[in-house]
């Protein structure tokens, strides 16, 4: 629902992140440089991120890069 995208957004961590994946697609250790936080952290987020249906993911190798679903945001 609406709302419980903008309960999510209204978090810091996660509007960067949303930002940041709009723009281009990155991995977790690439978030982590930009950000400066904890892998944990940032992967957490993009758990609650990606379970809302706002970021995929995929998978190459041992990397997985996201990136923003912005017709959501439409």
């Amino acid at each position: 629902s609406i709302l419980h995208m903008m309960r999510l957004l209204s978090e810091p961590t996660r509007l960067r992140l949303m930002l940041l994946l709009i723009e281009e697609e990155l991995t977790v250790a690439e978030l982590q440089e930009i950000l400066g936080m904890a892998q944990s952290r940032i992967s957490a987020s993009l758990a609650q991120l990606r379970r809302q249906g706002l970021v995929t993911d995929r998978r190459v190798g041992k990397n997985s890069y996201y990136t923003a679903l912005t017709s959501v945001l439409e």
